[in-house]
C-alpha cells in the first residue's frame, strides 16, 4: 500500500451506484478496494432502487465518499414499472431522439445527457469537496462527459464492453431486417464515439483480453491495460448444505440488458425444447432482476420460471444442476460465469459467453454456439456427473488466481497512480484562469491597482505557462498581449454571452411547452461554463470566488475580512451578503494569499483557518510611482490641470468609504486652523461611496468648504505627480489589509501620517507617523509636525526610500506563480 503522500485521490463518475451483491457488484468490489489504497476515493452516481439506496450505506462504510442523485420515487423509477406515456408523447421523443442523436452519436449516449443532468449537482459538490487527481469514467456511453467538466490532471475510461463491437454482434444475431439496420447503425456511430473518446483518456481499461486487442487495432488509445473483473470468492462459495437438483438449467444476470434478454429467449424457445426432448423434466430457470416484458413472457413456456429479483442468487445457483451462458453478442467479461465457478459449478456457454476468459472447452467449461450443440451440450452436463465434477473442479482455481479482488484493485490503482506520475514527469505548463471580471476602470480603487500591477510584471516574467484572464469590456485593450502567446484575454459578458444566455432560455422554454426535458441544467451550464475555461487553477483577487470557477482548484487573493470586525460600517444586506459570500470563498479555496500578515491573523484567529493554507504575499506599489517613471518629475501640468500648488495641499486618496475616516481627516483640518493657525487645503481622490453625503454636511458644518477639494476618480498617471505636489499624505482609515497609499507616497517622497490600526503599522514600519484614528487631535499634531519641522519632514522622506524597496511586484507575482503551482504539484501527488 503506497504512503500517504503517494495516495491518489480518484473521483469515480459511474451512472449506476455500484451494489454488492447484484448490479455492478465488480465495479462496487473495485470502488470499495481502492478506498483502501487511494488517500481518498470519491463516487458521483445515481440511486434509482430502492435496493440502492439501502446498500449505499455499505459503500459510505468502505470509506468512498459519496455524491449521489436519488430518484424521488424509488418504486416508479425503472422502465416497466412506469406508466406508459401517450402517443403523441412517444411520437415527438422518437422524432426529437432521432434528429438530436442520429448521424451525431449513438442513442443512449443522448440518454446519459439525461443522467448527467441528474448528477450534475452531486458532481459540483465533488469539485468543491477538494481537488481530484483523476477522472475515473465508467462505461463508454458515459464517455463524452469528460467534454462537460473542468480539466483534470489525469482521465480513465473503464470499458466493460465494446459498445460497437456489442451492436455488431447483435445485428448478426437479429432476426428482422429493420432491427439489423438499426444496430448497423448504432455500431457505426458508436465506433467513430468509442475511437474519439479512447484517444481524448489518458488511460483506457479493458477487462478482458479479447477487448484489449479489438480497442487496440481499432482505437489506438494512448494508453491501454487490462484489469479482469473480480469475483468475492469468500462470498460465492460453494454451498454443501444445499442439495443440487437432478436436471435444474439456471440462467443469471440482469434481465433488461439486451445482450441477456437475447440469450434468454434464445434458450428458451430454441434450446430448452430440445433438451426436454431427451430430458422431460429438464426446468429453465432465469433469475434476476429488472426482466422486460418479452422476458416474462417466457414464465408461461413449459418448464421455465422467471424470478424477477431475488435477495440472494446464492440458493440458486448452489441447486442448479447446469449454468448456461446462452449469449449470441456482447462483449467483456461474463461476471455470471466467474460467480458459477467460485461455487463450483459446471458451466456451458457459447464462445462470445465465455469470451475473454481464460477457458478450456472440455476442461473448465463447455462450449457450444448453435441451438443443437448446446442442448447437447446440457444434456450431457445433466447425464454425466463424473464429467461435471471434473469441470467444476477447475473454475473455483482459476477465479482465486486470475480474479481476486485485493489483487486486481492494486493492479488498477498502480495503472492509474502511472499515468498520474508520467503526465507529472512532462512537466506541462499550468493553466491558469485569472478573474478580473469585476474591475471596472475607477470602480475598485486598491484592488484595481493591485491587478493591473500584478498582470504587468505577470506578463514581463512568465511566458511559460498558459494564462486566460477574464475583464469587462470596457478593460479588454488595457493590457498589450502581442507578444504573449500564453496569455489570452476572454470578456465573459457582452453581445455574444447575451445570445447564448437568450439561446438557452428559449431551448429551455420550448422543452418545457413540449414536456419534454431539457438536460442543461443551470448545474450543466456551470460546469460547462468551467470546461469553456479549459484551465485547472483559478486565480481571484477581490477576496471571492466566482462560481463558475468552483469546480477548478482556486487560489484565492485575501485583501482583508473587514465585515467581521466593522459590521457597523456595512448594511445589514451587505453584510449578510459579504459574510455568506467571503466565508464560502475563503473556505472553498485550495489555498490563500493575504495580503498582509494583519490579514492572515484575522483569517485564522477569525474564520478558523488552518495555517499552512494561507501564505503572506506583500503587495508594492505599481512602477508608474518609481522614480524612473515616465510619470514621475513634471508634476506641474497635472497639478495646474487640478488648479494645485506645491506643498501647500494634504493629500488623502481613498473613496469615501465609512472606514476611511475621512472624519477624522475634516476634524483635523479645523482643529489645525483654530490651534495651529494652518489652513492647508485637503484634497480627496476617489469615486463618492456611503460616507459621501455625510463628509458634506460635515465641510459644511466645521466652515471647511475652502480647504476641501474632492477630485473624483482620477487615472492613475496622474497620481504620482498628485503624491509629489503634497506636503504629506493624510490616511487615518479604521481598516486596512494593506495600505497601498503608503507605499505610493513613500515613492514620491511624500511624508507619510498614518493609523495605528490593522495593517497600517506593518507596512508603514520606522516610515510614517502613526496616529490613534480615534482622536482628530494627535492626527493635528502629527499633521503640524510634518509641516513645520523639516528635519523630521527629510527622516521620513529618507526611511520612506529604504523601507518601499523591501516591497516587490516581482517578489509578489513571483510568489504567487510559485503558489499557483504547489497548488498543481499538491493536486498531482
Amino acid at each position: 500500500m503506497p504512503g500517504n503522500g503517494d495516495a491518489l485521490r480518484l473521483l469515480i463518475l459511474n451512472a449506476d451506484l455500484p451494489i454488492f451483491p447484484g448490479r455492478a457488484g465488480h465495479e462496487y468490489l473495485h470502488t470499495t478496494h481502492l478506498a483502501r489504497l487511494a488517500h481518498k476515493v470519491g463516487l458521483v452516481s445515481l440511486v434509482h432502487t430502492r435496493e440502492q439506496h439501502e446498500k449505499k450505506s455499505e459503500l459510505d462504510d468502505a470509506g468512498v465518499a459519496l455524491y449521489l442523485w436519488e430518484h424521488p420515487d424509488f418504486d416508479n423509477s425503472l422502465p416497466n414499472a412506469a406508466a406508459q406515456p401517450s402517443r403523441l408523447k412517444r411520437v415527438s421523443k422518437a422524432v426529437y431522439t432521432f434528429v438530436r442523436t442520429y448521424l451525431q452519436r449513438p442513442r443512449d449516449t443522448f440518454l446519459q445527457d439525461l443522467q448527467f443532468s441528474n448528477v450534475s449537482g452531486p458532481l459540483l459538490q465533488a469539485f468543491c469537496d477538494g481537488s481530484w487527481q483523476a477522472l475515473v469514467v465508467v462505461q463508454s456511453h458515459c464517455a463524452h462527459w469528460l467534454d462537460y467538466l473542468p480539466r483534470m490532471p489525469a482521465s480513465v475510461l473503464v470499458l466493460h464492453d465494446v459498445r460497437a463491437l456489442v451492436y455488431e454482434r447483435r445485428a448478426q444475431a437479429a432476426e428482422s431486417l429493420r432491427e439489423r439496420l438499426a444496430c448497423l447503425l448504432e455500431a457505426q456511430l458508436y465506433r467513430r464515439f468509442e475511437r474519439e473518446y479512447c484517444r481524448k483518456y489518458d488511460l483506457v481499461v479493458t477487462v478482458s483480453p479479447a477487448d484489449e486487442a479489438w480497442v487496440r487495432r481499432y482505437y489506438r488509445p494512448l494508453r491501454q491495460v487490462t484489469i479482469p473483473i473480480p469475483v468475492d470468492s469468500d462470498y460465492f462459495a460453494p454451498m454443501p448444505d444445499v442439495r443440487e437438483m437432478a436436471t435444474s438449467i439456471l440462467f443469471t444476470g440482469t434481465m433488461n440488458h439486451p445482450p441477456n434478454v437475447d440469450a434468454a429467449c434464445f434458450f428458451a424457445r430454441q434450446v430448452l425444447p430440445r433438451v426436454r426432448t431427451t430430458i422431460p423434466d429438464a426446468d429453465f430457470w432465469i433469475v434476476g432482476r429488472d426482466p422486460l416484458p418479452e422476458v416474462r413472457a417466457l414464465d408461461s413456456l413449459p418448464g421455465v420460471v422467471v424470478t424477477g429479483f431475488v435477495p440472494d442468487i446464492r440458493p440458486y445457483i448452489a441447486r442448479a444442476t447446469v449454468v448456461v451462458v446462452p449469449l449470441r453478442f456482447g462483449s467483456g467479461m461474463r461476471n455470471k460465469i466467474l460467480e458459477a465457478w467460485a461455487m463450483e459449478k459446471c458451466v456451458v456457454s457459447t464462445c462470445i459467453g465465455a469470451e475473454g476468459l481464460d477457458y478450456k472447452d472440455g476442461v473448465n467449461i463447455l462450449i457450444a454456439d448453435t441451438a443443437e450443440a448446446m442442448a447437447e451440450r446440457t444434456v450431457q452436463a445433466i447425464r454425466d456427473p463424473g464429467l461435471r465434477d471434473q469441470i467444476r473442479a477447475k473454475g473455483r482455481d482459476l477465479v482465486a488466481s486470475e480474479h481476486h479482488p485485493e489483487l486486481l484493485a492494486r493492479k488498477y490503482y498502480q495503472a492509474i497512480s502511472a499515468v498520474v506520475r508520467e503526465k507529472q514527469q512532462f512537466g506541462d505548463p499550468m493553466s491558469v484562469v485569472i478573474d478580473l471580471r469585476w474591475m471596472m476602470p475607477g470602480v475598485a480603487g486598491g484592488i484595481e491597482n493591485l491587478s493591473r500591477s500584478f498582470l504587468h510584471h505577470l506578463l514581463d516574467l512568465d511566458r511559460f505557462n498558459r494564462y486566460k484572464v477574464l475583464v469587462p469590456t470596457e478593460a479588454r485593450y488595457d493590457f498589450d498581449l502581442r507578444a504573449h502567446a500564453n496569455f489570452t484575454m476572454s470578456t465573459p459578458r457582452g453581445r455574444r454571452h447575451d445570445w447564448q444566455r437568450l439561446l438557452w432560455y428559449a431551448t429551455s422554454l420550448a422543452h418545457s411547452r413540449l414536456k419534454l426535458r431539457y438536460w442543461r441544467s443551470p448545474e450543466v451550464e456551470t460546469l460547462r461554463q468551467a470546461q469553456a475555461l479549459d484551465a485547472e487553477l483559478g486565480l481571484s483577487i477581490p477576496g471571492y470566488i466566482h462560481p463558475d470557477l468552483y469546480p477548478l482548484a482556486n487560489v484565492l487573493i485575501v485583501p482583508d475580512i473587514q465585515h467581521e470586525y466593522c459590521p457597523e460600517f456595512f448594511p445589514p444586506q451587505e453584510l449578510h451578503e459579504r459574510r455568506r459570500l467571503y466565508t464560502d470563498s475563503i473556505m472553498r479555496a485550495a489555498h490563500l494569499c493575504a495580503i498582509s500578515e494583519f490579514t492572515r491573523q484575522t483569517l485564522i484567529e477569525r474564520l478558523g483557518v488552518a495555517p499552512e493554507r494561507v501564505t503572506t504575499t506583500y503587495l508594492a506599489a505599481d512602477p508608474l510611482f518609481h522614480p524612473e517613471s515616465a510619470c514621475r518629475g513634471r508634476p506641474q501640468q497635472v497639478l495646474a490641470q487640478y488648479g494645485l500648488t506645491p506643498g501647500e495641499y494634504l493629500l488623502f486618496p481613498g473613496h469615501t468609504w465609512p472606514h476611511k475616516n475621512h472624519r477624522a481627516g475634516l476634524q483635523a483640518l479645523r482643529i489645525l486652523r483654530d490651534a495651529y493657525h494652518l489652513t492647508p487645503l485637503l484634497v480627496c481622490t476617489g469615486t463618492p461611496k456611503a460616507a459621501h453625503k455625510e463628509l458634506r454636511q460635515t465641510i459644511h458644518d466645521l466652515h471647511l468648504d475652502h480647504q476641501v477639494r474632492f477630485l473624483g476618480y482620477c487615472p492613475t498617471p496622474h497620481m504620482p505627480a498628485l503624491y509629489e505636489g503634497a506636503a504629506a499624505l493624510v490616511f487615518p482609515s479604521f481598516f486596512e489589509g494593506f495600505g497601498l497609499p503608503l507605499l505610493e507616497a513613500m515613492w514620491c517622497d511624500c511624508p507619510v501620517v498614518c493609523s495605528n490600526a490593522t495593517s497600517l503599522p506593518e507596512i508603514a514600519g520606522d516610515a510614517g507617523l502613526l496616529i490613534d484614528p480615534h482622536s482628530p487631535e494627535a492626527l493635528a499634531e502629527a499633521i503640524h509636525a510634518v509641516l513645520t519641522d523639516e528635519a523630521l519632514r527629510r527622516a521620513l522622506i529618507e526611511r520612506g526610500r529604504r523601507r518601499v524597496r523591501e516591497f516587490s511586484w516581482r517578489k509578489f507575482t513571483l510568489q504567487i506563480v510559485r503558489t499557483l503551482h504547489e497548488v498543481r504539484e499538491m493536486r498531482c501527488r
